[in-house]
């Protein structure tokens, strides 16, 4: 019994009804998230990573203490597409934990898909304490 050639192993070329990669990659997109800022000197931000536990908080001490927050600071939370700022806001519905921990909403982690274990990326400017301060 005799076994003939083994044929070569080379993909065929994409059907004529699917679009071509290259068009598909081609199609206009929007600007990614970002929240607004003013501009600001070169060094004057600050940047930290922290992961989310099971209750959804936040920590980094040194941005805290940066920015002057402690367990009395009201904040503002608000999330945007990927993206959840904090800021300090005397009329603010939320508090700095004692321990320096920002308790994200539940609403503001499933907006951002973020689950426990997830890290962060937060990043504050001690320049607008008074006005706003921004993480994440």
């Amino acid at each position: 019994m005799s076994v003939g050639p083994i044929p070569a192993v080379i993909p065929s070329a994409l059907p004529p009804s699917r679009p071509s990669i290259t068009t598909a990659s081609m199609r206009p997109r929007g600007p990614l998230p970002l929240a607004r800022l003013t501009q600001r000197p070169a060094g004057t931000l600050r940047f930290g990573l922290a992961t989310v536990d099971t209750n959804g908080r936040v920590a980094d001490a040194a941005l805290t203490r940066a920015l002057g927050w402690t367990a009395i600071t009201r904040l503002h939370i608000q999330a945007y597409t990927g993206l959840i700022v904090v800021a300090a806001d005397e009329h603010g519905i939320f508090r700095l934990s004692r321990l320096g921990h920002v308790k994200l909403p539940a609403a503001a982690r499933h907006w951002c898909r973020l689950r426990a274990g997830d890290r962060v990326l937060l990043a504050a400017d001690p320049l607008t304490v008074s006005s706003s301060c921004t993480r994440r």
